[in-house]
């Protein structure tokens, strides 16, 4: 069986977005990136824990090699980093005492590894994101982090 191939003759793209390699996340993903941050093309490497890859990993290993390679090789701008609720890698939910904990604590682990990052990087432009679950885990809601 043959696919449509649409990107002959190009080699570039604006982002990369490293995300979770959960399974429940990575469509809402996609579509956030496409539809609420405009960007149609961006490499989409995934690693368990995301933030978490980046900061316990060794400076030049596996997850840092997802963004300096996207950098470098597909002279990509900006790097979208998504961490989200109920990560196993993490733990899981019941590691934190509420929603308002959880948040804070992936906060401060995306952070870190923004700062990991532009340590290598400070040309790039590192935006966070957190995938909460709502709804009683029957919505997705992507929250900025700052």
């Amino acid at each position: 069986m043959s696919y449509q191939f649409n990107y002959q003759g190009k080699h570039h793209c604006p982002a990369a977005v490293l995300s979770c390699i959960d399974f429940r996340f990575w469509q809402t993903i996609v579509e956030y990136v496409h539809n609420e941050l405009g960007i149609a093309d961006f490499d989409f490497p995934s690693v368990p824990g995301s933030a978490k890859a980046i900061n316990d990993g060794e400076p030049d290993g596996l997850a840092m090699s997802c963004v300096t390679i996207p950098l470098q090789l597909h002279e990509a701008k900006k790097i979208i980093i998504v961490n989200h609720a109920d990560c196993g890698a993490y733990g899981g939910a019941d590691k934190h005492e509420s929603l308002d904990a959880e948040v804070e604590f992936h906060k401060q682990e995306l952070l870190k590894a923004k700062a990991k990052i532009l340590a290598k990087h400070p040309d790039a432009e590192v935006i966070l994101l957190f995938a909460e679950l709502i709804d009683n885990g029957r919505q997705i809601d992507i929250l900025t982090i700052e």
